[in-house]
């Protein structure tokens, strides 16, 4: 089901993922996403963001996370929340941050073929003089075969009063018995400027 939402990971199942984004100009980015299965209805983990631009000009973000399912492990519509504790950073100030998030998610099917549907939202409150960000995200995801599977995805971010939106379409390559993930696309922004990126991922369950 792609990377958190409200599917929570099996007691002793875990889920690793990571990517790199450049643009043509030479920003670049990377991330760090893991879970871990506490429980069947208790999943940690942790979100790390680190990106510089053309101008040296640097941001970061980390969090610690629990997630909690809201819906039963039967239903059709999943739902569940998270909350956590971590730090963001802008050049050389850091600041504690608290995060909050609710997900909703469903199976989908589309002809013959199986995928996903998932909405994610969240709002990390830093301290200091860093702004409040509010993110709201959808996916969609469908399998063509066992080793393709396209996935649409749209960024939404309030913060600083400006809200930025991306579109994001990619291929996820599972090679061989389907432990790794390779996800090759891009992102592009659609409101609030920015330049498109080209993103590289891989994914691991463990």
């Amino acid at each position: 089901m792609a990377l958190a939402g409200p599917w929570l990971r099996e007691k002793g199942k875990g889920f690793a993922a990571g990517s790199f984004n450049v643009t043509r100009e030479k920003d670049t980015a990377g991330s760090a996403y893991l879970e871990y299965g506490l429980r069947d209805n208790l999943t940690i983990g942790a979100d790390i963001f680190y990106g510089i631009d053309r101008t040296l000009q640097q941001s970061g973000s980390g969090i610690v996370f629990l997630r909690f399912p809201l819906s039963a492990p039967d239903a059709t519509h999943k739902w569940a929340w998270h909350a956590g504790l971590g730090a963001r950073s802008q050049n050389t100030v850091i600041a504690p941050a608290v995060e909050a998030g609710l997900s909703w998610g469903r199976g989908i099917k589309i002809g013959e073929r199986y995928g996903w549907a998932v909405v994610d939202s969240s709002i990390n409150i830093p301290g200091s003089t860093l702004e409040t960000r509010i993110k709201l995200d959808g996916t969609i995801g469908l399998g063509f075969n066992d080793h393709w599977k396209g996935m649409v995805q749209v960024f939404m971010t309030h913060q600083n009063a400006d809200i930025f939106t991306k579109f994001a379409p990619s291929v996820l390559i599972l090679p061989g018995k389907g432990k790794y993930t390779l996800q090759i696309g891009m992102e592009v922004p659609v409101n609030g400027g920015g330049d498109t990126e080209f993103k590289l991922g891989i994914w691991r369950d463990f």
